[in-house]
């Protein structure tokens, strides 16, 4: 793909994972990049529906998120997830070699891994339950963007299986949150 979309979410899944409001942003990213890869496949259907769940799995997080007043992430948070995530793209950019895929498809290949690492890395360095839920919706945003491109259908399945689960728990856990706050 001969478009700057990947390296914007590479960016943005550095600089900006584990942030609420990020979440959106980065998604968007992810379903462009998606969106754009359709156009180059002979059979759109699966960059497609992976866009789908990705804006379906955001707009509800971020729906619920909203809800919440979040603490502003500490310093040591953002420089420990600027500089994680700056190492990880260098660790993803060596482990995809020139030669294991075409020219085409390794930028594509590169950004999702970064979403995907970036994502955890935001979770495990947060410490409030609102940034490790944007941390790892971003992650699976990652997991749908190489799903989609990818073309499998189980990888595909798994991803919205894992993305469902995830809403479930953010939801028990944030519903737990808002009713603790109610009561006080």
């Amino acid at each position: 793909m001969a478009s700057p979309l990947p390296g914007l979410l590479i960016a943005a899944s550095v600089v900006l994972s584990g942030l609420r409001w990020a979440l959106p942003w980065q998604a968007g990213l992810v379903v462009l990049t998606l969106l754009a890869g359709a156009l180059d496949v002979g059979a759109p259907v699966r960059p497609c529906l992976a866009a789908l769940f990705v804006v379906a799995g955001t707009a509800a997080l971020v729906w619920g998120l909203a809800r919440l007043e979040d603490r502003a992430p500490m310093p040591g948070e953002r420089i420990s997830g600027v500089g994680g995530g700056l190492m990880l793209t260098i660790l993803a950019v060596l482990a995809v070699p020139r030669g294991l895929v075409d020219a085409v498809s390794r930028p594509d290949l590169i950004a999702a891994l970064v979403a995907i690492l970036c994502g955890v890395l935001a979770a495990a360095i947060r410490r409030s339950v609102v940034g490790q839920c944007a941390g790892l919706a971003g992650a699976v945003n990652g997991l749908l963007l190489l799903a989609g491109l990818g073309g499998r259908d189980a990888v595909l399945a798994g991803a919205v299986a894992l993305q469902a689960a995830l809403l479930l728990v953010a939801f028990v856990c944030l519903r737990r949150i808002a009713w603790g706050r109610e009561l006080t």
